[in-house]
């Protein structure tokens, strides 16, 4: 059966922003370097430009068995960037979906390298809250883009043009709070005698996790520090994160991308789980129900004090645009 969060930890609007903002090549070419070592040694520039290939596809292939290769059957070509790609789709509606599934060569070798990038903006890593492990959900994740490949990447009997795959996972809180890196790799292991074989014939399968966590650290990992920027930050005006990401990145923004972050910054992920998890506190007295119930006023009012949008509140939030209106007034917010 098809998971379901737990509906406390849910943000889509800001999920698809954030998966929208992730997926521009010159973001993503950052992530590469810093977590992929194929990419070590290249220039954020010629990963973006050059070894990125085509559009990354946004909540496009699904995931589940015998509905992966039909979705690729039905998408002919991949879509714009930041196109609306699960309007139309008409057969794969209703299907779980790779966020973020693209083509990369390797620099020198030429080899293609299948990604996957899955996008927890508004989600946590606890297994406390998701129900189940995420590290877990990632290695189904890894698995299903390998046995995709047969009859698109490779038919019949030719294992040998397999493609490596990386699933990498960022998540928008850490363990213990604290910033983390983490890489899953298949290695040999000698039990008996030492008999090696090319690393390349197994080397098929790689995981990483990123945990952005609560307070920025000393001496700051340059992703961490790039990735807490882009989302976590709610702080800095989009204005003025502009200004950093060309300050220390190198980093020039277009408007679809300030258009982004600016909507992300009003989308803050941290006032929606911040509030519902203030309701749920109090639904333990009053009831679950009443208490997400309240949770959702908490947020209603704190997007007010900042003056966000009555539509975008409502968009959030999923209340009418009357009623929020109604609490502003009552509580001198509008």
């Amino acid at each position: 059966m098809p998971r379901k969060d737990n509906p406390m930890y849910q943000n889509p609007t800001y999920d698809q922003h954030a998966k929208r903002l992730l997926s521009q090549k010159t973001i993503m070419a950052r992530l590469l370097k810093r977590t992929v070592p194929e990419f070590k040694e290249a220039a954020i520039s010629d990963i973006a430009e050059k070894y990125i290939e085509g559009t990354p596809q946004i909540s496009e292939i699904p995931i589940e068995r015998d509905m992966t290769n039909a979705a690729r059957n039905v998408l002919a070509a991949p879509k714009e960037i930041l196109g609306d790609s699960t309007e139309n789709l008409g057969i794969t509606e209703g299907w779980i979906r790779f966020d973020i599934l693209f083509h990369a060569r390797v620099p020198k070798s030429g080899e293609l390298i299948t990604l996957i990038i899955n996008v927890e903006a508004q989600r946590t890593q606890k297994r406390s809250k998701l129900g189940y492990a995420l590290l877990r959900r990632a290695v189904y994740y890894a698995s299903r883009l390998i046995s995709a490949q047969k009859e698109t990447e490779f038919s019949g009997s030719s294992y040998n043009e397999i493609k490596k795959v990386y699933s990498i996972w960022l998540c928008m809180d850490a363990p213990a709070g604290k910033s983390a890196i983490n890489r899953y790799d298949l290695n040999e292991h000698h039990v008996l005698n030492c008999h090696k074989e090319h690393r390349t014939d197994y080397d098929l399968l790689s995981i990483i996790t990123i945990y952005l966590g609560e307070e920025p650290e000393p001496k700051e990992d340059w992703l961490i520090r790039f990735l807490r920027i882009l989302f976590k930050d709610t702080k800095t005006s989009p204005a003025e994160k502009r200004k950093v990401l060309k300050h220390e990145f190198d980093m020039d923004t277009t408007a679809d991308m300030e258009e982004e972050l600016m909507t992300m910054c009003n989308l803050s992920t941290g006032i929606y789980e911040e509030a519902l998890e203030r309701g749920r506190a109090e639904g333990i007295k009053q009831g679950i129900e009443q208490g997400i119930e309240q949770g959702k006023l908490n947020m209603i009012l704190e997007m007010l004090k900042r003056e966000l949008p009555v539509e975008t509140i409502a968009q959030i939030s999923k209340f009418p645009i009357k009623k929020i209106k109604e609490l502003g007034t009552k509580y001198n917010l509008s």
